[in-house]
């Protein structure tokens, strides 16, 4: 035990083992390491350090401190889906100290003290066992912190201290203590090459046990110490403010205060790392300690850590030299072994499932889809289409079924890390009306629902479309017209004068014949009900989508070069419009199908800017 001049109320202090033999690392930066805090040793100076930490670790040190206190040191980490534990042990021991008596004949004023055989050595010692938890805001969905503000850049943590100490020897009577005590740690990483740390040692109030408690009666109280650090990856290959070939440099900077010892100095801790290869760490450090200043009051004396890491594999030995200007002339060395396991780094898929059915922008005229694939991602825990829960067996395969509407259709995939969104496609999908009479699989089978859906062609009262039947003047006026404009407010007297008032198709042939997409017959006649051959529907849809005329070039065996419509014919064969009759002959006195009409119109550019407006627009899904 040590009564610390300056103590309120002259209370006893404890000594707390695990601030002075984290391992030789920290030793090697002057203690400097509550940013850092990226090791087992963080168990001991800042806990939330762990929550970086992947796989697990082992870390031991031992050795005598001044010459004279054996110590003692290990600690384990290991990384769970929940957080990262730790286990420690801290001692010091002193032992074989004589107990001495004085010698029957001496003065009395001038006593000697001389070994007395007759009682056991005396001795000391100071164990510490620690119990560490740590892990990132972001990962504690399951108490909701995973929600507070820049989650993903904070990290925290504790320690619970256990502590066994012992006076031994000399007839000492209820020499045996116990008690424990709780560190509290947390990291902020603001920017990739800096990051904060904090921590609180022996937080907990001597009222709710903070303390060390002889079986005597006795009492000791643990200060509570606060610490504050930075570290700045000033060089680096990665996370750092500079790059220069393989080197790392780190630069650590801490601060201790001791809020509840009166007069007791602030202390600065500094320290640097350079690796400049991988396998070698060189350290040095400025670590502050109090002393007495003379007068009965303390004051802050410097020390020097120097230290070196060599890293192999997983493994890695350190060694430090810390001087304590103390006690002049006793210089000590530290040795400690650490071992971190690096689970293999299981690569991320840029995508978490593989999406096997439906395809995106898929057309169709099913009534229901499949939907399966395979999840990839082993952080996917659940899949929901469309908020319903979508089941996948141990290999991640995963099939159902999705009913669809008629027409627009979306089915949002998304898959879950317990309540946490990973990753979701969108499948669209168009569901098309179908007419009893245009099978699935016939040659404009999806042109006809597309124009039938955006209103531009309408089969008859009994549902039917009739694709090989012909197609009046009339009509031909309506499915042009509407696809132009929709449906017209033209005033029919304007129209032809075969064409009454009264004509279903009135609006859409003056329409038409304004717009001189038709022409009429001499002595201007209309014809409405006549039926179209194929080359004078080509004329009517060519003007309507403003194709013109091009010098013809043979591209159909039975037109002639002189032929009244082989102009406009070599001109929407250029348009793409007649790919349907490629290797064929074109039999201009052929009476146009409205299969044809539809064939010839869905490739307008007319036509097409109007499905893309709307049924095409796969945005608007």
């Amino acid at each position: 035990m040590l009564l610390v001049a300056g103590v309120a109320l002259a209370e006893y202090v404890a000594q707390d083992p695990t601030r002075y033999i984290p391992n030789a690392r920290v030793l090697g930066l002057g203690k400097a390491y509550i940013g850092l805090s990226d090791d087992a040793g963080a168990m001991y100076s800042n806990p939330a350090g762990m929550a970086g930490i992947e796989g697990w670790q082992l870390s031991s040190m031992s050795g005598k401190f001044l010459d004279e206190y054996s110590y003692l040191s290990a600690s384990g980490l290991y990384a769970t889906d929940f957080g990262v534990i730790g286990f420690g042990f801290a001692g010091t021991s002193i032992g074989g100290a004589f107990a001495t008596t004085i010698e029957a004949a001496s003065d009395p004023d001038d006593p000697i003290f001389v070994v007395d055989s007759s009682q056991p050595v005396m001795g000391n010692y100071n164990n510490a066992m620690v119990i560490s938890y740590a892990n990132e805001l972001k990962k504690m969905g399951y108490v909701r912190l995973d929600k507070l503000p820049f989650a993903d850049k904070i990290s925290i943590g504790a320690s619970v201290k256990l502590f066994k100490a012992a006076l031994y020897g000399d007839s000492i009577v209820g020499g045996d203590a116990s008690g424990y005590e709780l560190d509290l740690g947390l990291t902020i990483k603001p920017q990739k090459w800096l990051k904060i740390g904090a921590t609180g040692t022996n937080v907990l109030p001597a009222a709710m046990g903070g303390k060390l408690t002889y079986a005597s009666g006795h009492t000791e109280y643990y200060p509570a110490v606060f610490f504050l650090g930075t570290s700045v990856n000033l060089l680096g290959k990665t996370d750092s403010l500079y790059k220069i070939g393989e080197n790392k440099l780190i630069i650590l900077a801490d601060y201790e205060l001791h809020p509840t010892m009166k007069n007791f100095p602030g202390l600065m801790h500094l320290g640097a790392e350079w690796k400049p290869i991988d396998y070698i760490g060189i350290r040095a450090g400025i670590d502050q300690d109090s002393a007495g200043d003379g007068n009965g009051g303390l004051t802050t004396v410097s020390d020097m850590a120097y230290g070196v890491g060599l890293y192999y594999g997983g493994f890695r030995f350190d060694y430090a030299y810390h001087t304590f200007a103390g006690a002049p002339n006793i210089d000590n060395s530290f040795f400690s072994l650490s071992y971190a396991f690096q689970p293999p780094k299981i690569e991320i898929p840029k995508e978490a499932f593989k999406l096997f059915s439906p395809e995106d922008k898929l057309i169709t005229f099913a009534a229901q889809v499949p939907v399966s694939g395979e999840v990839v991602d082993y952080r996917v825990k659940s899949l929901r289409a469309n908020g319903v829960p979508v089941k996948f067996n141990l290999k991640g395969m995963f099939a159902t079924t999705y009913d669809l509407y008629i027409g627009k259709n979306a089915i949002s995939i998304e898959s879950y890390a317990d309540k946490a969104f990973i990753f979701g496609k969108r499948p669209r999908i168009l569901r098309l009306v179908t007419f009893p009479d245009v099978p699935i699989g016939y040659w404009v089978d999806k042109p006809t629902s597309l124009l039938a859906m955006a209103g531009v062609i309408t089969g008859y009262p009994d549902g039917t479309f009739k694709p090989e039947g012909n197609i009046t003047r009339a009509e031909m006026c309506s499915l042009l017209i509407k696809s132009m404009i929709g449906v017209p407010t033209a005033d029919a007297k304007a129209a032809f004068k075969d064409v009454s008032a009264k004509h279903w198709a009135a609006p859409f042939i003056a329409e038409a014949a304004k717009k001189g997409v038709v022409l009429g017959y001499p002595g201007n006649v209309f014809k409405p009900n006549g039926k179209i051959t194929r080359a004078e529907g080509l004329l009517m849809i060519a003007r309507f989508a403003g194709i013109a005329e091009e010098v013809y070039l043979n591209q159909f065996p039975d037109i002639r070069v002189n032929h009244w419509a082989a102009q406009r014919i070599s001109g929407a064969y250029s348009a793409g419009i007649l790919e349907y009759l490629k290797g064929r002959g074109f039999e201009p006195n052929k009476q146009l199908t409205r299969a044809e009409t539809v064939e010839m119109l869905q490739r307008t550019k007319v036509v097409q800017e109007l499905l893309n407006r709307d049924l095409l627009n796969w945005d608007s899904y």
